[in-house]
């Protein structure tokens, strides 16, 4: 959630990092890239800094814990995607995770983007193997 607010933001890495933590760039970048990885576990005191960095409300960061206990807590209808079909379509799992979190936080302009991008991958059909030619046998 982080990434997805920060890039709203219009703000790098090591931008939002300095500005948070009161640090260098590059050790800004470090923690923030980091956190957003899911390498380190950010603290109530980073969240309430980088959540004033990106002038949003606490409640909008969430960990991916966080997240889904938020979805599960709520009614919500929708359909489940197998990850075998979701193999099918590459780049599908990255966008419907994004979407979910776009609806999270209301951000339309994101949704409308992000479901283009989700329309633009049905289309294009799911991704084929390539069959090996069938071997004709003849009978003697």
């Amino acid at each position: 959630m982080i990434q997805i607010l920060r890039k709203r933001a219009g703000l790098n890495q090591g931008e939002l990092g300095s500005r948070a933590f009161n640090t260098t760039i590059d050790s800004g970048r470090t923690k923030i890239k980091n956190i957003e990885l899911g390498k380190q576990q950010a603290s109530q005191d980073d969240l309430i800094q980088i959540a004033e960095c990106l002038n949003v409300p606490l409640e909008q960061i969430l960990t991916p814990q966080d997240l889904n206990q938020s979805f599960k807590k709520k009614d919500i209808q929708g359909i489940l995607i197998s990850k075998a079909v979701g193999d099918l379509f590459p780049g599908l799992g990255e966008y419907l995770e994004m979407l979910e979190k776009a609806a999270v936080i209301n951000d339309f302009d994101l949704i409308e983007y992000l479901s283009n991008k989700i329309a633009d991958i049905w289309r294009c059909g799911p991704i084929q193997e390539i069959a090996s030619p069938k071997k004709k046998t003849t009978k003697a």
